[in-house]
């Protein structure tokens, strides 16, 4: 008789199950590793690098003043200043400048070859120079003096420069042209200049230079230093000479090398 048993197909036993391999606990080296580089690179900054922290310290505020490696922390007390606004704004309010207006330029009636004459205003002139090079060479000066010449005046009337024949005669000043002739009279090839010195008329007049020579008109505005004709002996002259004179709007003359002394050097 059969078993039972025996009539079954015996199972297949179960398959092993495979073991598991645990996984190895992650480090927290590197983290640790990066905070711990950070916190070394402030370190050294705070430490190597000057700067300037406050602290409190008993209710008061302190500068510290950080110093490099090897030296000691030095401390100053800061400086305070307070200032109500009313201070502020009444400070503010007394300061003032006084503002000094330049001189309104002067308006001249400038002769004309034409009918009718015109006006020219001049623009005040900062600059002030020699009518000439070499203006230490003169003959006669401001005031008496013998006569040189028939005809020639006692009193003389302005300055002979001597820098020689054909040396160009500049205008002292900036101005305009108020005359420009080859008939001066006495005074043969002439120019007159205008002038605004200070807010006042001045003029000035160039006498005996050469025929031919004049570089200016009438009515022609003119800056210091610029050519106005040459040196010469036309007119009443005794040899070429620059004849100089100079009066304000009253018309009286005065010495005319003291006053550029005093303002040219």
């Amino acid at each position: 008789m059969t078993s039972p048993m025996h009539g079954r197909r015996a199972a297949a036993p179960a398959p092993a199950r495979p073991r598991l391999q645990r996984r190895p606990r992650r480090t927290v080296r590197p983290t640790f590793s990066a905070l711990a580089m950070s916190f070394v690179a402030a370190m050294m900054l705070a430490t190597s690098v000057p700067a300037l922290a406050v602290t409190a310290t008993d209710g008061t505020e302190t500068a510290s003043v950080y110093a490099p490696v090897g030296e000691d922390t030095v401390s100053y007390e800061p400086q305070a200043l307070e200032v109500s606004e009313e201070a502020v704004i009444s400070t503010l309010a007394a300061e003032s400048y006084d503002v000094e207006a330049a001189p309104p330029p002067i308006v001249v009636e400038v002769p004309s070859a034409g009918s009718s004459g015109g006006s020219v205003s001049i623009a005040e002139g900062a600059a002030i120079v020699w009518p000439v090079t070499s203006h230490d060479r003169r003959a006669s000066g401001f005031g008496p003096r013998s006569a040189p010449c028939g005809g020639c005046s006692t009193f003389h009337d302005g300055i002979d420069f001597n820098p020689g024949d054909g040396t160009p005669v500049m205008s002292i000043a900036d101005g305009v042209v108020v005359t420009a002739t080859e008939n001066g009279g006495g005074l043969g090839v002439l120019v007159e200049v205008q002038h605004n010195i200070g807010g006042e008329l001045i003029t000035s007049s160039y006498g005996h230079m050469q025929y031919g020579s004049l570089a200016v008109s009438v009515g022609q505005r003119v800056t210091a230093g610029q050519q106005i004709g040459l040196v010469g002996t036309t007119g009443q002259s005794t040899g070429p000479h620059l004849h100089l004179e100079m009066f304000g709007a009253d018309g009286v003359r005065f010495d005319g090398f003291a006053w550029l002394s005093e303002r040219v050097g």
